[in-house]
């Protein structure tokens, strides 16, 4: 059974990044079905009142803090493990875990992009990893029938989905039945990171939650987003403050 934690109306996973990388690779160890391994972050705060998008998220069998608002919020609800876990350093640890647990190339698919940006990011993961890329399909597509069938037919370990939220999170929802046994992980723009076309910020930027102001100098149309991520930021901190401080008096 999952901790997780109350931050806003999503239920978020109260791990470590180190549990959080274990516990996914025990789950796929032992599945049967696909595993739903959701990022939440500032984009999908903003989107909070969404019903159908709360819904989608809080029915993943993982869903962790990749934002440093997320945490701030699960802590002052009372979180007790939590760390940020940014998908652009999990999903390589997880690739590496699961090739020492499986003994063998981890098998990936990645859908999402414009067209041949999957292909160059393969290619990197297979560069850096023991793995193996066995679907690389583009995001810009009007039927998902023939890319669906593809996963099926690969047999991949751990499936990336960047086509950006809250896309990325229907996708899943919807194609969840005809998906094979897998880590279905949402990604966001990590394509981008893994071919070249983003740089991560230095070391000391990603320590103190900063990462957001990196990347809003090398793509400044994210600034509405991380805008209104603030407003939301403090929307669901008072909220959060005001229901913690009720319930103790």
């Amino acid at each position: 059974m999952v901790n997780t934690v109350q931050v806003g109306p999503f239920e978020v996973a109260d791990v470590s990044r180190d549990q959080l990388q274990r516990a996914l690779v025990a789950q796929l160890l032992r599945t049967d079905a696909p595993v739903r391994v959701f990022a939440l972050h500032v984009g999908g705060l903003n989107k909070a009142r969404d019903p159908q998008f709360v819904s989608t998220l809080n029915r993943a069998e993982w869903l962790y803090a990749d934002g440093a608002s997320v945490v701030l919020l699960a802590r002052a609800a009372g979180a007790k493990n939590i760390q940020r876990a940014p998908t652009t350093d999990l999903a390589h640890v997880v690739i590496d875990a699961l090739a020492d647990a499986l003994g063998r190339e981890v098998r990936i698919a990645l859908v999402g992009g414009p067209p041949g940006l999957a292909e160059k990011a393969a290619g990197r993961l297979e560069q850096l990893h023991r793995a193996r890329v066995v679907v690389a399909q583009n995001g810009y597509q009007d039927a998902w029938v023939s890319t669906v069938r593809e996963l099926g037919r690969a047999h991949p370990d751990v499936v990336f989905i960047g086509l950006g939220m809250p896309a990325e999170a229907r996708w899943v929802s919807e194609h969840l039945k005809e998906l094979p046994p897998s880590l279905v992980m949402t990604c966001g723009g990590w394509f981008g990171f893994l071919a070249g076309q983003e740089s991560r910020a230095p070391a000391v930027v990603q320590r103190h939650g900063l990462e957001w102001l990196w990347r809003l100098m090398q793509s400044p149309r994210l600034g509405f987003r991380y805008a209104a991520g603030l407003g939301t930021t403090v929307r669901v901190l008072v909220s959060t403050l005001r229901r913690r401080w009720s319930g103790a008096s």
